[in-house]
């Protein structure tokens, strides 16, 4: 973790506390358990419904929800993965349910339950206030830019120096036949941030290249979880001890799949995004991209993660690039977009 991301990941967190009112919604929710517990009654039994749909809609498609793997990991080193979003709804829901009959205990979980939120909100003004004194700048992009992120897993190249160098000369293959696909040329590859705790890279990017990644990603992580329930089925196969026929099939299905599905989308986007009238060099991108989404599939079969963020321009009008608003419309991109090992 670096010290101008953990600020951006602290000010979204207590963004979202705030905007959303979320310690005054557990805090509404505890005091009507209480006052169910005292006086039981048509009113009090409405008034704990009000307030706790109000919390439920207050913890609900929240900002923290869609943290990349990455920010997801800074929340848990934080200690605070299960006082947001869908987990602490889950949480809540799961104590109100086992404690029908008895209130009292889930009043008494739930008080628990804010008093750790209230002093995590609380934290998170001393780390803000004190990123701010010590002019500690957050990783917010600037209207137009992006961000491609790359997690190599340390288990992965063993935690030796020239393995991990080996994996960069890949994703630097990899990157650059996407750049040259996207914008015409290859990227510098210029290096934002990075993270030791898990061999993380933060490269710059623009719109139009991060938005390219998107694209690749979104395209290889849905094949991979069509693999997985493949696998998943082969192994409901072998322990019901089918006929070997069916066993073969099923492995020679999951072995094409990703081949077939590969080689057709690699002559689409090529086709889509190559305006150059050489046909030679056409051929030799075409086979690039053909070899580096084979490697992608390889390395998030490994738990490598790649990340995107883009931040749209403040305002997209007819005179932008074309490539620049097709790649700021891409799906799930706009803000965060986060592919990871199913």
């Amino acid at each position: 973790m670096n010290a101008e991301r953990l600020h951006i990941v602290a000010r979204t967190l207590k963004s979202e506390l705030t905007e959303r009112r979320i310690v005054t919604s557990l805090q509404n929710l505890v005091n009507a358990l209480q006052t169910i517990v005292q006086q039981s009654n048509a009113t009090t039994q409405q008034s704990l419904v009000n307030v706790r749909d109000a919390f439920y809609q207050a913890v609900t498609d929240t900002p923290s929800d869609s943290f990349t793997p990455a920010w997801r990991q800074i929340l848990i080193e934080m200690d605070g993965d299960d006082l947001f979003g869908r987990n602490l709804k889950q949480w809540v829901e799961q104590i109100l349910a086992d404690n029908q009959m008895t209130p009292g205990v889930a009043q008494q979980t739930l008080a628990e339950i804010l008093t750790r939120l209230e002093a995590f909100s609380r934290a998170l003004d001393q780390l803000i206030s004190g990123f701010e004194h010590f002019k500690i700048g957050s990783e917010e992009l600037a209207p137009g830019e992006g961000e491609i992120a790359l997690l190599i897993p340390r288990a992965a190249v063993h935690d030796k120096l020239e393995e991990f160098t080996k994996e960069l000369d890949n994703m630097k293959f990899i990157l650059n036949t996407f750049s040259e696909l996207a914008t015409g040329h290859k990227d510098d590859l210029k290096i934002r941030t990075l993270s030791s705790s898990g061999l993380m890279l933060f490269l710059a990017a623009s719109p139009v290249f991060a938005g390219m990644i998107a694209k690749v990603i979104d395209f290889v992580v849905g094949r991979y979880k069509r693999i997985l329930e493949i696998k998943k089925l082969q192994l409901e196969i072998d322990r019901l001890q089918l006929p070997g026929e069916i066993s073969e099939k099923t492995k020679e299905h999951a072995n094409s799949l990703m081949e077939k599905s590969i080689d057709k989308f690699t002559i689409e986007v090529v086709n889509e995004y190559h305006s150059g009238k050489d046909g030679e060099r056409k051929n030799e991108l075409r086979n690039a991209v053909n070899i580096s989404l084979n490697k992608i599939a390889n390395k998030i079969d490994h738990g490598f993660n790649f990340e995107v963020r883009i931040e749209p321009p403040k305002a997209l009008d007819s005179n932008d690039d074309e490539e620049l608003q097709r790649a700021v419309q891409t799906p799930g991109c706009i803000r965060e977009y986060a592919v990871h090992e199913a």
